[in-house]
């Protein structure tokens, strides 16, 4: 695992085509990969949408089956949602944001990573989203043991 930067950035809202999880958070691969098929089938993996997991409840205070998560693929296209499908923005404003590159294996200690660093400054929380922000994705299926370039999105006041 390698921390790329770490900053304050005010982030714009990012409207998006989601599917719900609900349960662990670590679980919610199968939610991305359906997410990754519907995309290839209604060929939008060429217009190079972001890819977002956004993460609603704190899983020290939430029962992990009772975790409530999105999968999501910018919307910029116009499409519709497909079955079991929703419309989802993505909250903006003032993010504490780090850069990782990880492997599949390395999210929660980059996510512990973040909330300590967030933590250590002395920052407020905003209730707004929590969210990962890959890359640059493409239809091809990645190696869980390739490194990814992700942005771990924490709001604060």
């Amino acid at each position: 695992m390698k921390i790329n930067s770490t900053e304050i950035k005010n982030l714009e809202p990012i409207k998006t085509i989601a599917f719900s999880h609900v349960g662990d958070y670590t679980r919610i691969e199968k939610t991305f990969e359906k997410l990754a098929a519907w995309a290839e089938a209604n060929n939008l993996w060429a217009a190079s949408p972001r890819v977002a997991g956004v993460y609603h409840d704190d899983p020290s205070n939430t029962p992990i089956e009772e975790l409530r998560s999105e999968a999501c693929l910018e919307d910029i296209s116009g499409i519709e949602p497909g079955e079991g499908m929703h419309c989802y923005t993505i909250s903006g404003g003032k993010y504490f944001v780090m850069q990782f590159e990880l492997t599949m294996s390395e999210y929660v200690e980059a996510w512990n990573k973040a909330y300590a660093a967030f933590n250590e400054k002395g920052y407020e929380y905003d209730m707004r989203d929590h969210y990962e922000l890959y890359g640059i994705c493409t239809e091809e299926p990645q190696d869980a043991d390739t490194p990814w370039k992700v942005d771990l999105c924490i709001p604060m006041k």
